[in-house]
């Protein structure tokens, strides 16, 4: 589902649909350490997908196709190279494979 139509679905909502789907989300948050979020979202829509309206439920399957998109647990990153700060030197995600964690931090810092 793109961007733009998940976005759609949740500006759509009633007031009370926000609501409920806050309430959904917060117990997805609790019960998702063992699992990824996509999935328990996937399991919220089939235990109690006849009970919700029709936007609410859209707004689940949307978080569940955005949550399906990203990385999974276990997963290798893809490779990317960057300039370090300050210098032309170059540096390769791959050149630390094998020796510490990496921490990736992304933001603005202006």
């Amino acid at each position: 589902m793109p961007k733009a139509a998940r976005d759609d679905a949740m500006t759509r909502l009633s007031p009370a649909d926000r609501d409920h789907l806050r309430h959904l989300m917060q117990d997805v948050r609790t019960h998702t350490a063992a699992s990824r979020p996509g999935d328990t979202v996937r399991q919220m829509l089939t235990a109690q997908g006849h009970t919700l309206s029709p936007g609410l439920r859209t707004a689940l399957e949307a978080v569940a196709a955005r949550d399906a998109m990203g990385p999974q647990v276990g997963t290798s990153p893809p490779d990317f190279c960057l300039k370090r700060l300050g210098t032309e030197e170059r540096v390769r995600l791959s050149s630390f494979r094998g020796q510490r964690p990496v921490a990736l931090v992304f933001g603005s810092y202006t």
